[in-house]
């Protein structure tokens, strides 16, 4: 199915249309207002399209092992190809141009996600598009193989069009914010820079910043572990899609780079992740370090021990904006008419007032796997005293009412899945304890740890129904519970886990998808949840039900997009991606997923 590419610098994102429009651009940070906004409304909200004046058959795919696409047009008169990237180190948006055709582009940015029409300046080739209310601006400038090209192009300048002729053009559109001198003086910096990219040009050579960009993505694949299992592709597209997530600056790892996006077409549940969530980065930090990134995932939990609290709860919310400051609450985004009508759209998100227990724990289970993996007694002792702090925390609030990792809305539990990470935070942090020479806490959290076994044992697990719970006291299962056994808490032939992956399997298992659960106070759950389909898979991998595990893989990665991503959902018809894209715990579960198959197949 064709969907959106992902294009990424490490500081933000971008997504180009399978037609060649960039539909969504937030400047300067991932967590920044939209320039580019159509993806969420109408063209009146901005966008950013290249396309051929005769029309023609367009294609998409991946400069290989890299965050840049390529999309190709076939036209009766010849061919076009646009390379688009975000330049390494730039607030700056590139695309190269190779064409045997006239190409129309369009260039219409509105300013806070589509509100603010700009005001455009003409320079030289290009245009400054200014926001009238604030000290911001975005310089386009057009560089070609030949300088008489660029006085064969045509403008409309106010109308954000220009013509251009058959040949080899850049075209740079990059972020300032300053006074309106300085807005000149970027204009003109741009200008000179381009100047040095027409020798590479009229060799028809990659210009120096894509090669850079090229570069710095196979980098960061270079460094990993050797992987030669099922689904290498996948695998590597999956590691990609992690390292654009991540914020370069101090390695905050972001759930997913857009805002709003629908988990169902026409309905309300519609959320802004463009976030560092303590989860899933310690999610993602987890499946880096299994990768062989050790350092990746060193500073992702770097950034988060510098978020705790030593004063109250250890995550103040369960995530945090990409410079680790707190979210204040959520409002929508009125004038946006949603995708595909889905409204309302937002900004921030009102779970940053929630209290979420198992954060904690997925939190600490990362850093004890990073310690156990490279013995790092410099790093435990250097963050002891946080690492102590929060699991001190844990020790004297487990038994407490929170929202679940589902982040359910005034529906406060206790939930099983919640105290299970309470036991993870507590019987790691004992561990580390031990590691560090704090035999006193190791003693003290451990007992406590029994404290949380026994009651999930007890009132997590359903005697009538003969399986683990969703909450204490209740009925229903979901999907977190099958992370049991890939936290420790239980072995995953346990008889009484065992008869909890049946009931999964009864009740949220539908062919090859698998549902969070069955239903929340917005009601029915309408997609599944392409993580849980990467747990189950882990499942029964650890049980030894290989074929089946890689069957669910299989059947799962015929959904991925044309360009290899996943979305946090699928429609279970359709199999378009549904909810924010493209998802980061998609794609760090079908990391972890293939490494742990990997290994069983060669075992």
């Amino acid at each position: 199915m064709e969907f959106y590419g992902f294009l990424s610098n490490s500081h933000t994102a971008a997504l180009v249309g399978p037609e060649g429009s960039i539909d969504w651009l937030a400047f300067p940070r991932f967590d920044s207002p939209a320039v580019l906004a159509k993806l969420l409304g109408t063209e009146e909200n901005g966008y950013f399209r290249i396309y051929p004046t005769d029309g023609g058959t367009a294609s998409q795919e991946y400069l290989a092992d890299t965050n840049i696409v390529k999309t190709s047009w076939q036209c009766p008169a010849g061919r076009a190809i646009v390379h688009d990237y975000l330049a390494i180190g730039r607030p700056e948006i590139r695309r190269l141009i190779k064409s045997e055709v006239p190409l129309v582009m369009e260039f219409r940015p509105r300013f806070h996600y589509g509100l603010i029409q700009s005001a455009a300046i003409p320079v030289n080739a290009g245009a400054i598009f200014r926001n009238r209310s604030e000290r911001e601006a975005l310089v386009l400038a057009i560089n070609a193989e030949r300088p008489p090209l660029l006085e064969e192009i045509t403008a409309s300048v106010t109308e954000g069009t220009w013509h251009l002729p058959a040949g080899r053009y850049e075209i740079i559109v990059q972020y300032v914010a300053d006074d309106e001198e300085r807005l000149m003086e970027a204009a003109d910096i741009i200008q000179e820079q381009m100047v040095s990219l027409e020798v590479d040009m009229e060799s028809e050579e990659l210009n120096a910043s894509i090669a850079e960009t090229i570069l710095y993505w196979r980098h960061r694949l270079d460094q990993l572990h050797p992987y030669d299992g099922p689904h290498r592709d996948a695998y590597r597209r999956s590691l990609l899609v992690l390292y654009g997530l991540t914020y370069q600056t101090n390695g905050a790892i972001i759930a997913a780079p857009t805002t709003s996006l629908p988990e169902t077409i026409g309905e309300t549940r519609q959320w802004d992740y463009r976030y560092a969530w303590v989860r899933d980065g310690s999610y993602a930090a987890e499946a880096l370090m299994m990768a062989g990134d050790h350092v990746g995932s060193r500073r992702f939990l770097e950034f988060l021990l510098n978020c705790i609290d030593l004063q109250g709860k250890p995550f103040q919310a369960p995530f945090f904006h990409v410079d680790g400051t707190l979210i204040r609450g959520e409002h929508d985004l009125g004038w946006l008419s949603g995708f595909e009508g889905s409204y309302p759209c937002r900004e921030g998100n009102g779970a940053t007032r929630q209290i979420q227990l198992d954060i904690e724990g997925d939190f600490l289970y990362a850093v004890w796997r990073y310690y156990q993996l490279t013995h790092d007694q410099e790093f435990l002792r250097f963050y002891w005293h946080r690492l102590r702090v929060a699991i001190n925390w844990i020790d004297k609030n487990w038994r407490k009412k929170d929202a679940s990792l589902w982040e359910f809305r005034d529906q406060d539990n206790y939930y099983t899945h919640s105290q299970v990470m309470c036991w993870v935070a507590l019987w790691y942090g004992a561990e580390m304890a031990e590691a560090a020479g704090d035999q006193s806490s190791a003693e003290k959290w451990r007992r406590t740890a029994g404290k949380v076994r026994h009651a999930v044992e007890h009132e997590g697990y359903n005697d009538t129904l003969g399986s683990y719970v969703q909450a204490f006291g209740g009925t229903a299962v979901d999907a977190a519970l099958l992370t049991m056994p890939l936290y420790g808490f239980c072995a995953a032939d346990e008889p009484r886990f065992l008869a909890t992956v049946k009931r999964i399997e009864e009740q949220l298992v539908k062919g090859h998808w698998v549902y969070r659960y069955a239903g929340d106070m917005l009601g029915t759950a309408a997609h599944p949840f392409v993580l849980a389909t990467f747990w189950l898979a882990r499942v029964y991998i650890r049980v030894g039900r290989l074929q089946d595990a890689q069957q669910l893989l299989d059947s799962l990665l015929a959904y991925r997009t044309n360009l290899g991503l996943l979305g946090e959902h699928a429609d279970q018809e359709t199999g378009d991606p549904r909810g924010n894209f493209p998802q980061g715990f998609s794609h760090l579960g079908l990391v972890m997923t293939l490494i742990e198959l990997e290994e069983a197949l060669q075992s």
